[in-house]
């Protein structure tokens, strides 16, 4: 879509390293440091994705941060995209918790929606570029900030841990 709006041609190739290089892209240095303390207060911490589950090593192993996460979720399972319900209710069951035990930590801004619309809890990690949109109807994240340490005692204070 870029490169159609900027009349530049992409090629099989541009596509196949952008794709590498998204895949080994290292996290950001709060990144770590984060998850640990969030693991450290006793949250259980997965992931959820829309893509199809990764052979390894996988873009959470290259960024060195894959033994923070329980577990990874794909859609594959429910064949339904994020924002479905049921993308979420799947990782419920399968920890065996309710959607509202559930907080989506994101720095896209659909994603805590999407988590929200279906009864999660929204925390928006605001990065370079990616911003809040305060529109009326449109479920506000229960947590924000630009650095991932903060958000985590963010969440970590709101649940009394």
């Amino acid at each position: 879509m870029v490169g159609a709006n900027k009349d530049v041609a992409v090629t099989d190739e541009d596509v196949a390293e952008l794709k590498s290089r998204i895949g080994s892209m290292p996290a950001h240095a709060d990144v770590a440091p984060a998850l640990r303390r969030l693991e450290e207060a006793g949250f259980r911490l997965v992931t959820l994705t829309n893509s199809p589950p990764s052979p390894a090593p996988t873009p959470l192993e290259k960024a060195g941060i894959a033994d923070f996460f329980e577990r990874s979720f794909s859609i594959d399972a429910v064949a339904k995209f994020k924002p479905h319900p049921a993308t979420y209710q799947m990782v419920a069951e399968a920890l065996d918790l309710q959607t509202d035990d559930l907080c989506m930590v994101a720095c896209h801004l659909w994603d805590t929606i999407g988590a929200q619309a279906a009864g999660c809890q929204g925390a928006f990690l605001t990065r370079p570029n990616n911003n809040l949109i305060e529109v009326q109807e449109v479920p506000q994240p229960h947590y924000l900030s630009d650095n991932l340490a903060d958000l985590a005692e963010q969440i970590i204070a709101a649940n009394g841990r």
